[in-house]
This record gives C-alpha cells, structure tokens and sequence, in this order.
C-alpha cells in the first residue's frame, strides 16, 4: 500500500510543478504593460496631429488701400475655413513645463474659383505648461512662436495678391491656448496669428488670424 500511495503521489508533485511552468512561460510570453507616462521629468513624447481651422469672422480688410468706391474683401468672405496636419515632439524638463517643436501644412480654399488657394506651413517651437491634472490625463496651456511659410499665394486676378508677383514667401507666426490630454490622445484649441498672411503686398493690409481646432495622438 506504501508503494502504490507513493505512486500516487508523484503524479500529483508533477502535476503542481508542471502548472508552475506553465504559469512561468505564460507570465514570460505575455506582452509586458508599458507604464511609460505621458509626463514627467526627462519624458520625451511624439505628436502626431489634424487641423481644422476657422477663420476669423472679423479680421478686418485683406487690402486696405483699394481705390473708392470699391469695397475692400474681408478675411472671412474671402477664404474658406481651412485644414491640415502636422507632427510634433515635446521634451518634459519637469511634471509641469515641456518645451516642443513642430510642423504643419493647412490649406485654405479660397472662395473665388478664380483665386485658387493659399496654403500655409508653421514651422515653431513652444512651452506646453500643465494646469491641472496627472501624468496622463491633464489640462495644459501652450504658447507657440515662430515663422510659416505661405505656399500657392493668390495669382494677378486676386483682391488679395502678392505685391511683386510671388507665389511664395515667409510670415511671421504665434498662437496660444489650452489643451487636454487623455493618455495618448489630445485636444487643443487655440488662437493663431499671421502678422504677414500675404507679404510683398504693394499696399497696406491688416494681418490673418484663426483658429485651430487640433486633434491627434502622443505617443
């Protein structure tokens, strides 16, 4: 009966310590959780993105110098509202300041089948500060600066072209807001400002400002 009970046993021994193994390999096969954050000191994040952007509903004359009686064209009744995309890094010196750069295209219709369109290239670099919230899920303020470079300007037929007959020419750019973060999406709406939208204009003109509505992903 010694016998037979031991040989009972054993089966047993290598059923618990085959269930172990299995439980090891499983634990070592099983994809690791990632608990890289979003925020933080030393985080370094990648920001890929979508623009809608809305114009101004009053910027103000494109060309403030047209000959009376004629009346010179808004902003808003002279370009659709516009779209793009971008990419983008961010570097965290600490779990509130980030310091990033980034590139985006928009484009603008203009309403004028004649006048074609106007695209617009911002190229900046930023502070992105948070204002409440954790390592992944916060409210943030940025603030941006630096130039865009404006593509397809409207041709001779445009109340809006170019001075010298160029097609292309750079501008100044800034713009600031808020955003939220929600683990690897974000949310940003913010005021933007061309002080130049259409340089190398013969005349004076008032400068293009919109706004932004971004939405992308932070890796």
């Amino acid at each position: 009966m010694k016998n037979r009970s031991t040989l009972l046993r054993v089966p047993a021994r290598w059923k618990a310590g085959l269930l172990a193994l299995a439980l090891l390999v499983a634990g070592l096969a099983a994809p690791a959780k990632s608990y890289a954050v979003t925020s933080g000191p030393g985080v370094w994040d990648l920001m890929i993105f979508g623009n809608y952007d809305l114009v101004s509903p009053n910027t103000g004359n494109a060309y403030s110098s047209i000959p009376a009686p004629l009346t010179s064209p808004t902003w808003a009744n002279t370009m659709q509202n516009g779209y793009g995309a971008g990419i983008g890094t961010a570097y965290w010196f600490n779990d509130v300041l980030a310091l990033r750069v980034m590139a985006q295209g928009n484009f603008y219709q203009l309403k004028s089948p004649a006048t074609g369109s106007m695209e617009s290239a911002p190229l900046t670099g930023g502070l992105e500060a948070k204002l409440y919230g954790g390592p992944d899920y916060y409210l943030y303020a940025v603030v941006d600066a630096g130039a865009a470079y404006e593509l397809d300007l409207p041709n001779n037929t445009s109340p809006t072209l170019s001075g010298k007959g160029s097609t292309s020419a750079w501008s100044a750019y800034g713009d600031v807001g808020l955003g939220v973060n929600i683990d690897w999406v974000f949310v940003e709406v913010k005021l933007a400002y061309l002080p130049d939208s259409i340089p190398h204009s013969t005349t004076s003109q008032n400068a293009l400002w919109y706004i932004p509505v971004t939405a992308g992903f932070n890796f």
